[in-house]
Protein backbone atom coordinates (compact mmCIF):
# COMPACT_ATOMS: atom_id res chain seq x y z
CA UNK A 1 0.00 0.00 0.00
CA UNK A 2 2.64 2.56 0.94
CA UNK A 3 4.64 1.80 -2.68
CA UNK A 4 1.42 2.34 -4.16
CA UNK A 5 0.99 6.14 -2.55
CA UNK A 6 4.46 6.95 -3.36
CA UNK A 7 4.30 5.87 -7.05
CA UNK A 8 0.80 8.15 -7.14
CA UNK A 9 2.55 10.90 -5.29
CA UNK A 10 5.60 10.98 -8.50
CA UNK A 11 3.28 10.94 -10.53
CA UNK A 12 1.12 13.74 -9.31
CA UNK A 13 4.52 15.99 -8.54
CA UNK A 14 6.74 15.07 -10.66
CA UNK A 15 5.50 16.58 -14.21
CA UNK A 16 5.48 19.54 -12.40
CA UNK A 17 8.74 19.57 -11.06
CA UNK A 18 10.59 18.80 -14.44
CA UNK A 19 8.22 21.18 -15.85
CA UNK A 20 9.10 24.02 -13.68
CA UNK A 21 12.89 23.42 -14.28
CA UNK A 22 11.91 24.74 -18.38
CA UNK A 23 13.23 27.50 -19.49
CA UNK A 24 10.61 29.20 -21.16
CA UNK A 25 10.92 29.40 -25.29
CA UNK A 26 10.14 30.96 -28.14
CA UNK A 27 8.95 28.60 -31.02
CA UNK A 28 8.53 29.85 -34.57
CA UNK A 29 6.11 28.36 -36.80
CA UNK A 30 7.38 28.73 -40.22
CA UNK A 31 7.69 27.31 -44.24
CA UNK A 32 11.26 27.10 -45.15
CA UNK A 33 10.83 29.33 -48.39
CA UNK A 34 8.71 32.33 -46.02
CA UNK A 35 11.06 35.22 -46.80
CA UNK A 36 9.63 36.60 -43.33
CA UNK A 37 10.26 33.34 -41.31
CA UNK A 38 14.33 33.69 -42.94
CA UNK A 39 14.16 37.27 -41.44
CA UNK A 40 13.16 35.54 -37.81
CA UNK A 41 15.40 32.86 -38.10
CA UNK A 42 17.79 35.54 -37.82
CA UNK A 43 16.35 36.91 -34.46
CA UNK A 44 16.49 33.45 -33.21
CA UNK A 45 19.78 33.77 -33.81
CA UNK A 46 20.74 36.80 -31.83
CA UNK A 47 18.77 35.28 -29.07
CA UNK A 48 20.47 32.03 -29.07
CA UNK A 49 23.97 33.72 -28.99
CA UNK A 50 22.67 36.87 -26.54
CA UNK A 51 20.29 34.60 -24.12
CA UNK A 52 21.03 30.56 -24.56
CA UNK A 53 21.08 30.35 -20.67
CA UNK A 54 17.41 31.87 -20.44
CA UNK A 55 15.55 31.13 -23.16
CA UNK A 56 15.29 27.96 -25.70
CA UNK A 57 14.43 28.43 -29.63
CA UNK A 58 12.51 26.12 -31.88
CA UNK A 59 11.48 26.78 -35.49
CA UNK A 60 8.86 24.41 -36.65
CA UNK A 61 8.07 23.58 -39.86
CA UNK A 62 4.81 23.39 -40.97
CA UNK A 63 5.51 21.55 -43.94
CA UNK A 64 6.12 18.87 -41.71
CA UNK A 65 3.72 19.32 -38.69
CA UNK A 66 0.81 19.74 -40.36
CA UNK A 67 -1.34 19.15 -37.08
CA UNK A 68 0.70 21.35 -35.24
CA UNK A 69 -0.66 24.31 -38.21
CA UNK A 70 -4.27 22.99 -37.83
CA UNK A 71 -4.11 23.09 -33.75
CA UNK A 72 -2.70 26.79 -33.58
CA UNK A 73 -5.02 27.95 -36.81
CA UNK A 74 -1.77 29.13 -38.28
CA UNK A 75 -3.13 31.34 -41.25
CA UNK A 76 0.32 33.52 -41.66
CA UNK A 77 3.78 32.71 -40.99
CA UNK A 78 6.32 33.39 -38.98
CA UNK A 79 3.47 32.34 -36.17
CA UNK A 80 5.19 32.75 -33.08
CA UNK A 81 4.37 31.14 -29.65
CA UNK A 82 6.14 31.96 -26.46
CA UNK A 83 6.46 29.51 -24.09
CA UNK A 84 6.87 30.23 -20.06
CA UNK A 85 8.59 27.64 -18.28
CA UNK A 86 5.78 25.71 -17.51
CA UNK A 87 5.22 25.14 -21.30
CA UNK A 88 1.99 27.19 -21.48
CA UNK A 89 1.84 29.61 -24.17
CA UNK A 90 1.70 33.26 -23.17
CA UNK A 91 1.27 35.13 -26.27
CA UNK A 92 1.23 34.62 -30.23
CA UNK A 93 2.05 37.12 -32.79
CA UNK A 94 2.07 36.62 -36.76
CA UNK A 95 4.88 38.23 -38.85
CA UNK A 96 8.27 39.09 -38.19
CA UNK A 97 9.33 40.53 -34.50
CA UNK A 98 12.85 42.52 -33.71
CA UNK A 99 14.60 41.29 -31.31
CA UNK A 100 13.32 44.37 -28.76
CA UNK A 101 9.95 43.37 -29.62
CA UNK A 102 10.63 39.73 -28.72
CA UNK A 103 12.04 41.04 -24.68
CA UNK A 104 9.21 42.93 -24.58
CA UNK A 105 6.60 40.59 -24.95
CA UNK A 106 8.54 38.29 -22.83
CA UNK A 107 9.06 40.86 -20.29
CA UNK A 108 4.97 41.55 -20.54
CA UNK A 109 4.36 38.40 -19.87
CA UNK A 110 6.33 38.42 -16.65
CA UNK A 111 9.75 36.79 -17.90
CA UNK A 112 12.73 38.81 -17.88
CA UNK A 113 15.24 37.85 -19.72
CA UNK A 114 17.58 40.71 -19.29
Amino acid sequence: MMILLCALLLIAVFPRISRAAELPSLKVLSTPTCPACVQMYRILDELNSQYSDKVKTEIINLLENKDIAKEFNVRYVPHLLFVDGDGKVVKEEVGHVSLDKVLAIFKDAGIDLE
